[in-house]
């Protein structure tokens, strides 16, 4: 995108933030969302095809980046750390926008779900994670091309839809939310070979404030 459509997406990103956290894409209007951003709507349809596909394509932006800022030089030496800071950006995202998510992932939606959008995000991280030879798959001398691609596959759905549904319990819980009481809990869910770091077990554990700042 040139500078000018730059300044556009900008302007309708924070104008369908705004209006997504006060109700449901499926109550917004384009018209609405092109006087907001002072565009017109032919120009809103240069970026998106509706106003529920605008906030996934904003909110997958977001997620992606952080995901670059943590994740793009992990290696197998650092990636417990490296995961585990990019889960306390995602938690800090999806609290940051709580209004958003618990609407999108609430279970009278009416119209179209985030939880595809960040089944699709997490997956693809997930899949960078394994590309970049970041984890040892478990029995990985056994395997043949065909089961490391299934297995690799079938692995990163079933870890971005885990973590996509403790999410949406997290979110559930009252404000403040405790960041490390969560790395607790999923530290115990998720498989014993993906690599990953708390200072606590589970959320029965007392939670630490500073271990939110050294996180």
């Amino acid at each position: 995108m040139d500078a000018r459509q730059r300044r556009t997406r900008a302007r309708l990103a924070r104008t369908i933030l705004q209006l997504a956290a006060e109700r449901p894409t499926s109550e917004i209007s384009v018209s609405e969302i092109a006087a907001r951003a002072g565009i017109n709507r032919s120009t809103f349809y240069q970026h998106a095809a509706a106003p529920c596909e605008l906030l996934e394509s904003v909110l997958a932006e977001e997620l992606t980046e952080l995901s670059m800022t943590h994740l793009a030089t992990v290696s197998a030496d650092d990636a417990p750390a490296a995961i585990t800071r990019a889960t306390v950006a995602a938690l800090r995202h999806i609290d940051e926008r709580a209004d958003i998510y618990r609407v999108g992932l609430g279970d009278d939606l009416i119209g179209a779900s985030l939880q595809p959008m960040l089944n699709r995000v997490f997956t693809s991280t997930v899949l960078d994670i394994f590309e970049r030879g970041a984890i040892t798959l478990p029995h990985a001398e056994c395997l043949s091309e065909e089961q490391r691609e299934l297995f690799m596959r079938s692995a990163a759905h079933f870890v971005a839809a885990g973590s996509v549904a403790t999410f949406r319990v997290w979110l559930d819980t009252p404000a403040p939310r405790d960041v490390e009481s969560f790395l607790g809990v999923i530290g115990e869910l998720l498989p014993s070979w993906w690599p990953f770091e708390t200072e606590h077990g589970p959320a029965l554990a007392p939670a630490d404030e500073s271990a939110l700042t050294r996180s």
